[in-house]
């Protein structure tokens, strides 16, 4: 008998598998009463196929890829849950947090959406939720990570930034997953087309994972000059957003 999976959980291993495994044991060890499943694509010569043997289930499929934005892509195609978890291959899930965030969903079915509370090295809430960019900034971009908040309590947000997106399985269908186009700007893109169809985008700050990078959203990592990446980027989601 088969039984229906509540959540498919969805990474990117690199080069090195070397954190893999703590996002792994992680999941396994937190998931109960989360009925789950995890997929890897793996890029490269990662090792994770011998993580197969320590967790059962666990699926590890190699794509010839050079962005890790279409190997997420790839791994989220597969999955078969009623939600989707993307995951950085350095994250953390806390004790609860899946549950909670399954439960959150179950109980807001208006909801596409949803990052839990994003928690760095030094055991500090990241400021991970954004506004959509009303303006362009003066170099031409828009520079969302500029203006994050850090909230204190689960509220509906525009979008945020991180290395987790719990997406329900219904917004799948009905937007596609990461807009290629758009790359660096690929998660800002993702929740302002969930919102433009009606969805809800929210931050749980009950539900936790630690994801060890520091400065990933530290301003001064970001305003600086933008190279032709980051222009073209901006120019994608711009185009999209004004005239798609």
């Amino acid at each position: 008998m088969d039984i229906e999976l509540d959540l498919s959980v969805c990474t990117v291993a690199g080069r090195k598998a070397q954190g893999l495994r703590g996002l792994l044991s992680s999941v396994y060890d937190t998931a109960d009463p989360v009925a789950f499943e995890v997929i890897v694509a793996e890029v490269g010569d990662s090792g994770a196929a011998a993580l197969t043997d320590d967790f059962p289930g666990l699926l590890v499929t190699r794509i010839n890829v050079r962005s890790s934005l279409a190997a997420a892509n790839h791994a989220m195609g597969q999955s078969r849950g009623r939600y989707t978890a993307l995951m950085d291959a350095d994250v953390l899930v806390q004790p609860d947090c899946l549950r909670r965030l399954i439960e959150f969903m179950d109980d807001h079915p208006d909801v596409g959406l949803a990052s839990p509370r994003i928690i760095d090295a030094y055991g500090k809430t990241e400021p991970s939720c954004h506004e959509f960019p009303r303006l362009l900034k003066p170099c031409g971009l828009p520079l969302p990570a500029s203006c994050g908040r850090q909230l204190v309590e689960t509220a509906e947000v525009d979008w945020c930034q991180g290395g987790f997106h719990l997406l329900r399985r219904e917004l799948i269908e009905e937007i596609g997953l990461f807009d290629a186009n758009c790359a660096g700007l690929a998660e800002l893109d993702l929740y302002w087309r969930a919102r433009r169809q009606g969805w809800h985008n929210y931050y749980v700050f009950e539900a936790g994972v630690v994801h060890a990078n520091p400065g990933r959203y530290h301003p001064e990592l970001t305003v600086a000059p933008a190279g032709p990446e980051r222009f073209r980027d901006s120019l994608s989601f711009l185009k999209k957003r004004w005239f798609g």
